[in-house]
């Protein structure tokens, strides 16, 4: 049978320059069912049940690149599992480096065992890896958040403008977001349990080969007095620096289930950034651009073309995760002590998983240290409805003097008479509010407060106090020992013809 073709990422760029691949690739599961098996071996030289010349054999096999790595994966069709060849495999091996070596090798533990401890395994360098990258995230979101919180832009709902917010404040949201799904993810990894429990989870076969091995026949001890095969199951997860469960999961899938939930939420968060960023540089709105190195972003058929590639596809690996977070889900439905095809169904859906949380995460960080963003185009976009943006905050405060009711209907329609007249909504309600007079309610002073309400450099609410409790969420989650930082300074106004990217044209206002 001909040796499959390499698989070289092809169809997943966005792997390339992350560790997506290196730390899921079959080599890297041969080498953690490898540590599985061998940090076992170890845990019985611990309990005394294995003789301790088995650590330097031990030492010797710890290389699962010595393997032959294609065969095994061939011969684990006919079990329907890889952990059955691998064991033939190594216990091969330990015959070469001394006779006798193959009997302490894979004692009292079943092909579940090994794998489901082994992805685990990976799921812990998965964590590792995502933790660093989510903190480069942050950090660049953090930079971005301080510096803009004063960048005014138009907030939008259901796709229309809504009323004026700044940068720096949609920045703190992304930010919140991302430590939120970290300290979810840190969670998940602190609580990733071993697996060893044999063939219906109750280490009944363990439990005879340490009464054997013991020579009594009662339960054996440890020199210490702890049940033997409590050492083995203590050591056996400390070595791999996993939890040990009160009893196997074989057939309790909420492991898993937590894990890929806390890859689909960490990719999600990164795919809602993306989202935006391919929004906000729209050729209509071009407020944000990713920053493209020569021949990033083009086409192959239209040479204009600056296609924010970079969030484009960290989209596309967050639209992934929920169907491959649904078959795990799937897989609680496992019957008796080990079930038939729902463990099973995890495997490829798991790595899939972990490499699109790794890729669109370190995607993610990246284009977050490449954004440019242009303060001057936001201000364009701010006046291209003519003021209907700032309606909110002039019906807030109209209704302080002429109740909600009258001052939402006043609004209201100055607004439909802009829509009609194309005249800016400053312009249709001052004739309105003229019209009521004085008599009505409506004062000079009243028309004034509500002239100045469409200036865009007004109050935005809370939301530089928000900014500053996110930063210091930040800080604290991410930079525990770093001192506290200054306040921002306020940002400066950037004139309306500035900063607009010089490949877009700009939008005219009305």
């Amino acid at each position: 049978m001909p040796e499959p073709v390499l698989d070289a990422g092809l169809l997943a760029p966005l792997a390339h320059g992350s560790e997506a691949t290196t730390l899921t690739s079959d080599a890297a599961w041969l080498q953690a069912m490898v540590d599985t098996e061998l940090a076992l071996t170890r845990a019985l030289v611990d309990a005394a049940l294995a003789p301790e010349w088995m650590l330097g054999v031990c030492d010797t096999l710890a290389d699962a690149g010595a393997l032959d790595l294609g065969a095994i994966a061939r011969e684990g069709r006919g079990g329907g599992n890889p952990v059955i060849p691998l064991v033939k495999h190594l216990g091969l091996a330990a015959e070469r480096v001394r006779a006798g070596s193959s009997d302490h090798i894979h004692v009292g533990a079943t092909s579940q065992d090994i794998l489901d401890t082994s992805a685990m395994l990976i799921a812990d360098r998965v964590c590792g890896e995502l933790a660093d990258r989510l903190g480069d995230f942050a950090a660049a979101l953090a930079v971005l958040a301080g510096q803009h919180r004063n960048t005014i832009m138009a907030g939008r709902t259901l796709g229309q403008q809504a009323s004026p917010t700044s940068f720096g404040f949609v920045a703190a949201g992304w930010l919140d977001a991302v430590l939120t799904a970290a300290t979810a993810l840190a969670r998940v990894r602190a609580a990733l349990p071993a697996q060893l429990g044999g063939a219906v989870g109750n280490l009944a076969v363990l439990t005879a080969i340490a009464n054997a091995r013991s020579g009594v026949s009662g339960p054996a001890a440890s020199a210490s007095g702890t049940p033997a095969v409590d050492v083995v199951t203590e050591r056996f997860a400390a070595r791999l620096g996993l939890r040990r469960p009160l009893l196997s999961w074989h057939t309790d899938r909420l492991p898993v289930v937590e894990l890929g939930s806390a890859l689909a939420a960490v990719t999600g968060v990164a795919g809602a950034f993306a989202l935006d960023v391919s929004v906000l540089s729209r050729t209509e709105i071009a407020e944000v651009n990713e920053r493209l190195g020569a021949g990033q972003g083009g086409s192959s058929a239209m040479p204009h073309k600056r296609n924010p590639v970079t969030a484009v596809l960290v989209t596309a690996a967050a639209r992934q995760s929920p169907a491959l977070l649904g078959s795990l889900y799937g897989s609680l439905l496992a019957e008796d002590q080990r079930p038939s095809g729902a463990w099973h169904a995890e495997w490829q859906t798991l790595r899939d998983l972990e490499r699109l949380a790794v890729s669109a995460v370190t995607g993610a960080a990246d284009l977050a240290g490449r954004l440019d963003i242009h303060p001057g185009r936001m201000r364009v976009n701010l006046e291209f409805t003519d003021g209907l943006v700032f309606s909110e905050r002039v019906t807030t405060l109209l209704a302080e003097a002429l109740g909600r009711t009258r001052a939402f209907a006043l609004v209201q329609r100055a607004a439909e008479e802009s829509h009609e007249t194309r005249r800016p909504l400053r312009v249709t309600l001052g004739g309105l509010l003229a019209a009521e007079g004085s008599t009505a309610g409506v004062t000079d002073a009243l028309r004034a407060q509500a002239w100045a309400a469409f200036d865009a450099d007004t109050d935005l609410g809370q939301g530089s106090a928000a900014i500053d409790r996110v930063l210091a969420r930040f800080r604290a989650q991410f930079e525990p020992d770093a001192p506290a930082e200054p306040e921002a300074p306020e940002s400066q106004a950037v004139p309306a013809q500035q900063a607009v990217p010089a490949h877009q044209s700009r939008t005219d206002s009305r």
